[in-house]
């Protein structure tokens, strides 16, 4: 069975179309980055997995449990650790802890106060007096602790130091999938999570643009960049090419699932001088591809 599964998942606000027809399935223990420009329907989407929100159209189900009717269900398997921090402020970790943890089954207390040291989270102080980074941490330890079996992270390391992020994007996700945790993380710190997902998700004008393991992605995608005898006055077009610009006599195309014939059929119209060939990092296809979005 999937960890999650999206089949033709809808959502407009005002008539603006954020999510509009997007299918997709996660394996357990997958570890997935959900990028996106902000606006493009990262946190929609992953309230909607989380039953926070109603879709237009379309099912979600994660860990075969559907969010809009089963919710309390979901949340014994299933966590989302938002981009705002909605703990009570007067409270602090421990009184937290004692407030909610009887709400799930799994819960661990040793592992919330070994997070909390290793945080160096003030267990005593009110939540309200923390800065956005430990707000930050004290959700992440808190949503360890509950041992989800999938965790969804909205920009988990906005407001976090170097330091942090390093324990986080590290030694906490890779110990998360040792255990077969499915984590979904959506951020658009690219550089920053590229290390750690095995699978990519671009989402561009409420559409998944790229939906592939993060290797095999990088494997077949390659930047060209051409010379020609004469200025470029028409870009290629083709389903392989991802983004094309060009100056002057100069162009630059990005290429999905590359190969030589493709590439000659594309510039069989142009006159061509020299044409280089290399890869591309994942940061770069990410800028590449949203490059001309709103």
């Amino acid at each position: 069975m999937e960890a999650i599964k999206i089949n033709n998942l809808k959502k407009a606000y005002a008539g603006n179309t954020v999510l509009d027809g997007i299918s997709t399935e996660v394996a357990p223990g997958q570890v997935v980055g959900l990028l996106g420009r902000n606006g493009a329907g990262k946190t929609t989407m992953l309230s909607i997995l989380m039953g926070l929100e109603k879709p237009d159209g379309g099912q979600t189900l994660v860990n075969g449990i559907d969010p809009e009717t089963n919710p309390a269900g979901l949340r014994q398997k299933a966590i989302l650790v938002s981009e705002e921090c909605y703990f009570y402020g007067w409270m602090t970790p421990t009184t937290l802890a004692a407030t909610f943890a009887p709400m799930y089954k799994s819960w661990n207390q040793e592992r919330y106060d070994t997070l909390l040291k290793q945080f160096k989270i003030d267990a005593s102080k009110k939540i309200d007096t923390f800065s956005k980074g430990t707000k930050r941490k004290l959700q992440l330890a808190f949503a360890l602790a509950a041992e989800p079996e999938v965790l969804l992270l909205d920009e988990p390391i906005g407001g976090i130091d170097v330091v942090a992020r390093e324990e986080i994007l590290g030694s906490l996700i890779h110990s998360l999938v040792e255990r077969g945790v499915t984590i979904v993380v959506s951020s658009h710190e690219i550089r920053d999570i590229s290390g750690v997902c095995d699978r990519v998700l671009i989402l561009s004008n409420g559409k998944f643009v790229i939906d592939a393991e993060k290797d095999e992605l990088l494997a077949r995608v390659r930047r060209l960049r051409i010379t020609l005898e004469n200025n470029v006055e028409i870009l290629p077009t083709h389903p392989s090419i991802l983004a094309a610009k060009s100056y002057g006599s100069e162009l630059e195309i990005i290429v999905n699932n590359y190969e030589q014939e493709t590439i000659d059929a594309l510039l069989a119209n142009y006159k061509v001088k020299h044409t280089t060939t290399e890869g591309v990092s994942l940061h770069e296809l990410f800028s590449a591809i949203t490059a001309d979005e709103d």
